[in-house]
C-alpha cells in the first residue's frame, strides 16, 4: 500500500465515530493475566503526565486529525512542525524495553469498534490505520496488548518502563524512517481515560503507543487502566 491508497484507506471519519470507535481500545486491549504473579512495569506516578504538557495536550479548538487538510510548513519556536509525507508503517522499533515488532494494519470491525491485533506471545502491534500514518502532523496511533494467561508477556509488556527522552523508531513502506522521543507516559484508569487529550488533532507529528496497564482484575479479567505513551516526531525526522 502506498502513500495515497494510505491517505484513502484512512478516509474522513467524524470526531464523534472516532472517538466512540477508539474508546473501544480501552476495552478491547484486555488479557487473561500473567501464569506468574509478576505484573507489567508501570509508569512512575510522581512524573506521569508531567512532561511536554505544550506537546500532548490539545488546543480548545483543535479538531481531529482529517488527513485531507493541507500540512503547512512553518518555522520557529511555537510553530507548526512539518511532517513527513504519508506512508504505511511496517516495522516498530524501541530499543529501551527491547521491542523490535511488525506492524499490522487496523480498522473498524461490522460493529464500529477497534479490531485488535491475536493475543499472543509473538503477536505484532497494530496501527490504527485511520489515524495518520507515523511522521505525518497528527497524532498516529499503535496499540499492542501486554500479556496473556497462556503464553505470558505479549509485544507491550513493558511499554510502563519507558521514560521520557527515549526514542521510538518507526519504518515506513517508502523505506524511510520517523523517530520519536517520548515526552510522557501515564497510566489512565479506563473509567476515565481522556478520549480528547489522546486522540485529538496536534499540530505536530506525534505517536501515541497504547496498551493496558494498572491493577490487574480477577474478577473482570481486564486490567483496570490504559497506559499512554506519548511522543513527537524528532528533529530530522
Amino acid at each position: 500500500m502506498n502513500g495515497k491508497q494510505a491517505r484513502t484507506g484512512r478516509g474522513r471519519i467524524a470526531w464523534t465515530a472516532a472517538a466512540l470507535a477508539l474508546l473501544a481500545i480501552a476495552a478491547v486491549l484486555i488479557t487473561a493475566g500473567l501464569l506468574t504473579n509478576h505484573s507489567p512495569p508501570q509508569p512512575d506516578a510522581d512524573s506521569a503526565a508531567q512532561q511536554s504538557e505544550s506537546r500532548t495536550t490539545p488546543s480548545a479548538d483543535a479538531q481531529p486529525t482529517d488527513p485531507s487538510t493541507p500540512r503547512t510548513e512553518q518555522s520557529g519556536d511555537g510553530d507548526q512542525q512539518a511532517g513527513m509525507e504519508a506512508s504505511a508503517p511496517t516495522r516498530l522499533r524501541i530499543p529501551a524495553i527491547d521491542v523490535d515488532t511488525s506492524l499490522m494494519d487496523l480498522g473498524l470491525t461490522a460493529d464500529d469498534e477497534l479490531e485488535v491485533p491475536p493475543l499472543g506471545k509473538d503477536a505484532p502491534a497494530g496501527w490504527y490505520k485511520r489515524s495518520p500514518t507515523p511522521g505525518e502532523v497528527g497524532p498516529s496511533l499503535i496499540v499492542g496488548h501486554v500479556d496473556s494467561a497462556s503464553e505470558g508477556p505479549a509485544v507491550f509488556y513493558r511499554l510502563g518502563a519507558l521514560e521520557a527522552g527515549d526514542t521510538v523508531s518507526v519504518t515506513r513502506e517508502d523505506g524511510s524512517e520517523a523517530e520519536f522521543t517520548v515526552d510522557d507516559v501515564t497510566d489512565y484508569g479506563k473509567d476515565s481515560f481522556p478520549d480528547y487529550r489522546v486522540y485529538g488533532n496536534t499540530e505536530d507529528p506525534e505517536i501515541r503507543l497504547i496498551t493496558c496497564g494498572g491493577e490487574f482484575d480477577d474478577d473482570t479479567g481486564h486490567y483496570e487502566d490504559n497506559i499512554v505513551v506519548t511522543g513527537h516526531l524528532s528533529d530530522g525526522g
